[in-house]
């Protein structure tokens, strides 16, 4: 007969392991609206995985609103936030961070302090970056001191980054008109660090018309696949923050890089279709 195990006494602590967490997600916070962990976090929760967001900004909303409340984490407190990731032994289990928009400049420094231990003591664990700081319509939208920041102190500690178009221009300098220029340009980011940039909105003068572009490149390759461009409302954001989750979620499944662009730019696609059909001034993420 097995035996059954007593009771604990009364009072005893129970043995306890780290809660299961997959993903880190170190990018902005609102309370109204579906960018930065608002967009991803439902993103992550559809494909089975467990995330915890590390919030770099706590905002009332996106800046594009008349009215902003909140503002950046402070750099001790957001300095705090990542050694208590390592205290509770988060970044023992985790599988992949991700990283986005940043409040400050300071923020970038206290990342690429933080990164290289993270990566030393785990091989196997992904860091994915997306470089937040524009696009093409809204221009520069963050500290213009973030770009050299990103480029000089985070491009060497991500495994891969999913920069748009503008994004990609502001980190090499210079104006980029076709996809051959896009891959060069991308690779000079890969000679670096990382093992594959993907470009979203890549080449956009280029693009068929009602299409944007995909550039995926690594060291040895380039594959272009292209998506429906769906006309929403100027204030929808958070297309770029869906991309990155889905995209990681898709790699932690196991799906090659090419297949798991596919599959983001098909979410991205259809979230945007949602928030269409609604006619929502927010992105329609889970509906």
């Amino acid at each position: 007969m097995t035996a059954i195990p007593a009771a604990p006494t009364p009072g005893a602590a129970l043995p306890a392991v780290t809660a299961r967490v997959d993903v880190v997600s170190i990018q902005s916070q609102v309370v109204y609206g579906c960018v930065g962990n608002n967009a991803a976090m439902p993103i992550f929760r559809q494909a089975g995985l467990r995330a915890i967001a590390l919030p770099t900004v706590i905002l009332s909303n996106t800046p594009h609103y008349p009215t902003l409340h909140g503002g950046a984490v402070s750099l001790d407190w957001f300095e705090g936030l990542l050694q208590g990731l390592d205290e509770r032994g988060v970044t023992q289990v985790a599988r992949a961070v991700v990283c986005g928009y940043l409040g400050q400049p300071g923020q970038a420094d206290l990342l690429a302090q933080w990164l290289p231990a993270l990566r030393a003591a785990r091989p196997d664990l992904r860091v994915h970056i997306d470089p937040v700081m524009g696009d093409r319509n809204d221009g520069l939208y963050v500290d213009a001191g973030l770009v050299a920041q990103y480029r000089r102190k985070l491009v060497p500690h991500a495994h891969g980054m999913t920069p748009n178009h503008f994004e990609l221009e502001q980190m090499v300098g210079r104006p980029l008109a076709s996809i051959d220029e896009v891959a060069a340009a991308a690779r000079e980011l890969i000679a670096e660090g990382p093992e594959w940039i993907v470009v979203t909105s890549a080449a956009p003068q280029a693009a068929a018309p009602g299409t944007l572009q995909l550039a995926v490149v690594t060291r040895a390759d380039c594959q272009v696949l292209s998506h429906p461009e769906i006309a929403i409302p100027p204030s929808v954001h958070g297309t770029g923050d869906v991309f990155m989750a889905a995209i990681t979620a898709r790699l932690l499944a196991g799906d090659a890089l090419v297949e798991a662009a596919r599959t983001a730019a098909a979410t991205v696609t259809g979230a945007l279709a949602r928030t269409r059909d609604l006619g929502w001034e927010e992105l329609a993420v889970d509906g």
